[in-house]
């Protein structure tokens, strides 16, 4: 590490709280539970939710991937990975299998802890200022007084080189957009190209989200010329049926329940109505009926379970269930997920708030 690095960050450690230090792994250990039973259930919803089905999207990421990692050593300056599509593309996905790359993984040195990849969220609502903060915690260093937004990304800067981070990916990027105005705009396309081109410490730079992110990099020429953009679009059939089946045959092969019939008789076509041809939607789905699974102790997912995954999020009547009338082809989607495509929104997560300048108030 550069001296002037650690002078950068020393000048800084007035900022550090000590509540810096809370485990990453907590939300795995808030219940402690005497049932042995519930253990194993617990081992096996962990298995259900790690699982990777690979697919065309993914090995063209992977190989994108490759391409930026090949510049670090080389000192080649930052590129930029845009991975778009509708909520519910499968774009978390994809990026929870790149972060697995055994190149990036944490490591000691005598220096202390270098983490070549960050991963974020950008929160909702958003500003640039509260996209700073949020890579500062993720990267332990919690300021203890208000900053200003350039203070904020002084100190970003300062400590993703401290820590040797050279991958830094932003989820749900296109919440840093919303609402912004052009000058705003321009501050966070100038800041994202900063981090590429920093002399120090250049940062290869993957930003994942709605349609709405590659506009916004198409629109700035100094982001566009050094970005790479994959679309991930929705199934459709039957033009993508061997997709279609091969997709869900390895999805009921991942979940490890035996033959659950995703690819038989017309259930190909009930997941694509209940998805929308979106495959992250799809795997949704069958991850709950897994679970409602293994909470009722049963070793097969049938087509009861999938219905009762689907009327959870949209209240779905059974006449209107993709998973269990009697016609799919007469279905028609429900109020909830018209307003959700329409809106675009993060499924299931919800990104309504209030304003942003609040939680920049509270930070």
């Amino acid at each position: 590490m550069s001296n002037a690095v650690h002078n950068s960050v020393d000048a800084m450690q007035d900022d550090v709280s000590p509540l810096g230090s809370v485990e990453p792994e907590r939300k795995y250990h808030r219940l402690k539970s005497v049932n042995p039973k519930r253990a194993q259930k617990v081992a096996k919803l962990r298995a259900i939710r790690s699982i990777n089905v690979a697919t065309g999207k993914l090995a063209v990421a992977k190989q994108c991937f490759e391409c930026l990692l090949d510049r670090i050593n080389a000192g080649v300056e930052g590129s930029c990975l845009v991975l778009y599509g509708r909520s519910g593309a499968g774009k978390t996905h994809i990026l929870r299998q790149l972060r697995k790359h055994p190149d990036l993984q944490p490591f000691e040195t005598d220096e202390g802890k270098h983490q070549p990849l960050l991963c974020v969220e950008a929160p909702a609502p958003c500003t640039l200022r509260s996209l700073g903060m949020r890579i500062l915690h993720a990267l332990q260093y919690f300021p203890r007084k208000s900053l200003r937004e350039h203070e904020v990304w002084d100190r970003v800067r300062a400590n993703l080189a401290a820590q040797g981070v050279a991958v830094l990916i932003i989820d749900e990027a296109h919440n840093v957009l919303k609402g912004r105005n052009a000058p705003e705009r321009d501050k966070i396309a100038m800041t994202i190209k900063a981090l590429m081109v920093s002399e120090e410490n250049p940062i290869q730079v993957i930003l994942a989200g709605l349609p709405s992110l590659s506009t916004f990099v198409d629109s700035y020429s100094e982001l566009k010329r050094r970005a790479q953009f994959i679309e991930l679009t929705p199934l459709q059939f039957p033009r993508d049926q061997k997709n279609l089946i091969a997709f869900l045959s390895g999805l009921e092969s991942m979940l490890g329940f035996g033959k659950a019939g995703f690819t038989e008789f017309d259930m190909p076509e009930r997941f694509m109505a209940a998805s929308r041809g979106l495959i992250g939607r799809m795997a949704y789905f069958a991850q709950e009926a897994a679970t409602i699974a293994v909470s009722l102790g049963s070793k097969l997912i049938d087509r009861a379970y999938l219905s009762e995954a689907y009327k959870r999020p949209y209240r779905a009547s059974p006449d209107n269930n993709p998973f269990l009338m009697a016609n799919v082809a007469a279905y028609r989607p429900p109020k909830g997920q018209v307003a959700e495509d329409a809106d675009d929104l993060t499924f299931l997560k919800g990104t309504k708030q209030d304003d942003a300048d609040d939680v920049d108030a509270a930070a």
